[in-house]
């Protein structure tokens, strides 16, 4: 869609944002109560995951002839625990974000709205987001420190090519959708390493995945592809997605559903006593 005709839409457009400004408002407050929860409940309750690195480690075999053999020598880092904790980072990290928009930077939110971005739902995805795969990842059966890092990293960068997508589409006429492919690879990325642990783990009896992870892939990939084609609908200006402000209506929605629905899925899967 023509970024001159976008920009004239969001002017006309119904959504107000002052209307906005209240959604931020209630969504941060909902984030924020769920978070405070989530707080008290997992410091009652107890949780906790080794986390390793697997350095080589050159091991001899025989002296006459030296032979030696080189094998992994799993190491652990630290251990991860107070689950409820991280879940509620997850959610705070939100709340932090809509009162941020609401009342501090509510002006430039509303100028930079009016060029069809918002730099600061970028900014709070790519800490969220890759907070929740790595700890998907690790139900997964990746305790491997730095292929967590590896994945956090590529997930932010997916998100902050959503954010070069909107910055550099400000002007131009004609949408250019570099960002957007470089994000779908880099995102891509960790997808497929966790789809070889989960299919590794269901060849096994004894690291059959529990059957909260299979909902929360589920829930997860479904969401994660919903905010993907939120983008694709505003770009290409079907329907009520012409006006940016609707979209960005639907992506306040969305993260508020996903997070809700992910966080108290991996909460209750972990802790439910059955």
């Amino acid at each position: 869609m023509d970024n001159e005709l976008r920009r004239e839409l969001i002017d006309k457009s119904p959504i107000s944002f002052k209307s906005l400004r209240k959604l931020n408002i209630g969504a941060g407050m909902l984030h924020l109560f769920q978070g405070i929860l989530l707080v008290i409940l997992g410091l009652w309750l107890e949780w906790s995951r080794d986390l390793y690195t697997f350095y080589l480690d050159f091991e001899i075999v025989t002296l006459t002839p030296p032979t030696f053999q080189v094998i992994p020598d799993p190491q652990v880092v630290f251990t991860v625990e107070n689950l409820g904790v991280i879940l509620a980072s997850f959610l705070l990290i939100s709340a932090i974000a809509h009162f941020v928009i609401a009342f501090l930077r509510n002006k430039k939110y509303n100028e930079n709205l009016k060029k069809g971005m918002n730099p600061y739902r970028w900014y709070e995805y790519a800490f969220s987001s890759s907070i929740m795969i790595v700890l998907i990842a690790q139900f997964l059966g990746i305790w491997d420190v730095w292929s967590l890092v590896m994945i956090f990293v590529l997930n932010a960068m997916m998100i902050m090519f959503g954010y070069l997508m909107e910055k550099i589409n400000q002007y131009p006429k004609k949408t250019d959708w570099s960002p957007y492919l470089l994000g779908c690879i880099s995102g891509f990325t960790p997808w497929v390493v966790m789809a070889a642990y989960f299919i590794a783990a269901l060849g096994s009896a004894e690291t059959q995945p529990p059957t909260f992870v299979y909902l929360t892939l589920l829930i997860y990939f479904i969401m994660f592809n919903t905010f993907s084609i939120n983008m694709i609908m505003q770009y290409k200006g079907i329907g009520k997605w012409k006006d940016y402000l609707y979209g960005e209506r639907v992506y306040i929605l969305l993260s508020l559903i996903a997070k809700t629905a992910l966080a108290w899925l991996v909460f209750i899967g972990i802790f439910a006593p059955f």
